[in-house]
């Protein structure tokens, strides 16, 4: 397989961030900044292709069946995260390439990380963000270690690769906030949004934390979570809008092999559909083309949303991906734990 490499200096992918951000209004320039930054992006999968199998192995002693899938950021994203942090880099961001992997409980969750941290393996361990210890203040909870590639590609060297590690509370936590995101057209995510909303995710964090036996940090210092829980839960008829987010799949191409093929999720919030288009590993460079042609018309489009994903299966895609098929089904279920304990 021939993988994507990248046409331009990091220089020049620097400049193409700031032009991505920046107010200017020549078509030209703002064109060739994306083609720039698609082609950057692109120039990840053979890296964190290398770091998926790192996290597969090592995930599988762990926990042999846990989703194991791989997703270059969308274009969306990029842009969110250079404009909230304006000292933040293009050419050196570090979860352009991502990697999920999601485990039964909290210990497996700590027991992966260690596994994976004392692995003998040529990459470099870059940094650890413990989200589980100091979760984020929208209550994100979670295992962040970012890599970077050191491996026999030299093309590739010291290219970042992020690797998420998630129980299965902290995936739903994480998946329902995105699915309230998409179809309420809020950015929960990048602590924008409803406060209503994030106060309810925060407090719901600190409630799944107890859950799994684990601290609630100081995300809602003082305040009865489960109370406020329970009423803003109520208040915002949480239960009745997620069982409301019903998507259909309206074209799936099914593989009897297990090999590991690029997906290329289309969701339109509004016609409540899910378009997926598969492409074997060979097509990786089109799959990029078409992704960066689809994003462009995210951009004009509130309501629908692209991603590029990898997985092994169709299965592994829905498990680790759950928000674009609008399964709220694990959330609902930890939630109703809280609501009904005692």
């Amino acid at each position: 397989m021939k993988w994507v490499q990248s046409k331009y200096s990091k220089s020049k992918v620097r400049q193409a961030g700031e032009v991505l951000v920046s107010n200017t209004t020549d078509a030209a320039k703002l064109l060739e900044a994306m083609e720039i930054m698609s082609n950057w992006r692109a120039a990840h999968a053979y890296p964190m292709h290398a770091l998926l199998v790192l996290l597969r192995t090592m995930a599988s002693r762990v926990d042999k069946n846990a989703p194991v899938v791989q997703r270059l950021k969308r274009m969306p994203s990029i842009e969110n995260k250079l404009i909230q942090q304006p000292k933040m880099s293009l050419s050196r961001m570090q979860d352009i390439a991502g990697c999920r992997v999601v485990v039964r409980n909290i210990i497996e969750v700590w027991k992966l990380t260690a596994t994976v941290e004392e692995s003998k393996t040529r990459h470099t361990l870059h940094k650890k963000y413990d989200y589980i210890t100091n979760p984020k203040t929208s209550g994100y909870r979670g295992i962040h270690l970012v890599y970077k590639y050191n491996g026999l590609k030299t093309e590739y060297q010291d290219y970042f690769v992020e690797l998420q590690i998630r129980s299965k509370i902290q995936h739903a936590w994480a998946t329902a906030v995105e699915l309230i995101d998409t179809f309420t057209n809020q950015a929960l995510k990048a602590n924008k949004g409803r406060k209503e909303w994030a106060d309810f995710f925060r407090y719901v964090s600190v409630e799944f934390s107890l859950l799994e036996k684990s601290k609630a940090g100081n995300v809602a210092f003082g305040i009865d979570t489960k109370e406020q829980v329970i009423r803003l839960s109520k208040k915002l008829n949480v239960t009745k809008l997620l069982n409301a987010f019903a998507v259909t799949i309206q074209h799936l191409t099914k593989r009897s092999d297990n090999k590991t093929d690029y997906f290329l999720l289309e969701l339109s919030a509004y016609a409540s559909q899910i378009n997926i288009t598969q492409f074997p590993p060979s097509n990786l460079e089109h799959a990029t083309t078409l992704y960066l042609q689809k994003e462009e018309q995210a951009k004009m489009d509130g309501s629908y949303n692209v991603v590029l994903v990898a997985a092994n299966s169709v299965h592994s895609l829905k498990a680790a991906y759950p928000n674009y098929f609008a399964e709220s089904k694990d959330f609902l279920k930890y939630l109703n734990q809280v609501t009904t304990k005692y």
